[in-house]
């Protein structure tokens, strides 16, 4: 019996919508990184580490 080929199995895949609550996490996630990015940018302007 040979292995399935992933490629040809994921060409069989049907393609499945997002659900509600994965649309949510996927915006807070983007959302929490953003922030934290700006945060980290602020800080780095007030306090730039000296080596």
């Amino acid at each position: 019996m040979s292995q399935p080929n992933l490629v040809e199995e994921l060409r069989k895949a049907e393609v499945e919508p997002l659900l509600p609550i994965e649309k949510k996490l996927i915006g807070w996630s983007l959302g929490i990184g953003i922030v934290l990015l700006v945060i980290l940018a602020v800080v780095n302007h007030l306090f730039p580490a000296s080596l």
